[in-house]
């Protein structure tokens, strides 16, 4: 490869990683996934709730706006669930152009601390024969 052509894919390659770090929006979220986003559950990384995300009911993609091929465009739809509790109906995201969107459940909470115990405790197996009666 020539040099001029190599300080180029080098360039290009930049520009990417810099769009990378910065995160991806709805609509890129959606179109990585199966059935472009429809029926999965995706939540900013940023949102205080963690039992918050949007379930895609609808995605509709348009042409990039001014030559830009760095995200894509369009609209999304779905149903709201905040806090744990959700909406009964559908709506239109809102900030779907913003950067920060990725499935749920993510990473968050894997990073929790896990207590395992080899042995049920006495209250576990009480709750346990008291579901099943």
């Amino acid at each position: 490869m020539s040099a001029p052509t190599s300080q180029a894919v080098q360039n290009i390659f930049k520009r990417i990683t810099k769009e990378q770090s910065k995160g991806r929006n709805f609509l890129d979220v959606c179109f990585g996934l199966p059935d472009q986003g429809v029926g999965h559950r995706l939540t900013k990384t940023l949102w205080p709730e963690r039992e918050s995300y949007w379930t895609v009911t609808r995605v509709r993609f348009t042409k990039n706006s001014g030559g830009r091929t760095t995200s894509l465009r369009g609209a999304a739809y779905g149903i709201l669930t905040w806090g744990g509790k959700t909406d009964e109906r559908e709506r239109k995201v809102m900030d779907i152009l913003q950067r920060k969107w990725t499935t749920f459940p993510y990473e968050f909470q894997k990073a929790e601390k896990k207590t395992e115990t080899t042995e049920p405790t006495e209250a576990a197996v009480e709750g346990e024969q008291q579901q099943q009666n």
